[in-house]
């Protein structure tokens, strides 16, 4: 038997603005599962929501700009590293970046 773990697709939470970034990527890794499945004729109805592949590529591009910004709040919300000190050379590499 394979040893993978069960992942499950993540909804999108109106008042954590990095939840879209984590759903895309989500969906992303299950990209294959989530073709296989709207594929069975079980759920035919469910293909009018099925992505093309520009889709699937606009979403890459998506999840790869809201990385940036995800990357900086998860950097400065650490529970148990001090974060103030962080938050001003954070904020400068993330404009840079740009």
């Amino acid at each position: 038997m394979l040893d993978k773990k069960v992942l499950q697709l993540i909804l999108d939470v109106d008042i954590r603005w990095s939840s879209t970034d984590i759903m895309i990527e989500r969906a992303i890794q299950l990209w294959e599962g989530i073709e296989v499945f709207l594929s069975k004729r079980d759920f035919a109805d469910l293909r009018r929501h099925q992505l093309s592949d520009e889709e699937w590529k606009a979403l890459d591009i998506i999840h790869q700009i809201l990385a940036i910004p995800h990357a900086f709040q998860q950097k400065l919300s650490a529970d148990k590293t001090p974060t103030l000190s962080l938050a001003i050379p954070s904020f400068r590499r993330s404009i840079s970046t740009q």
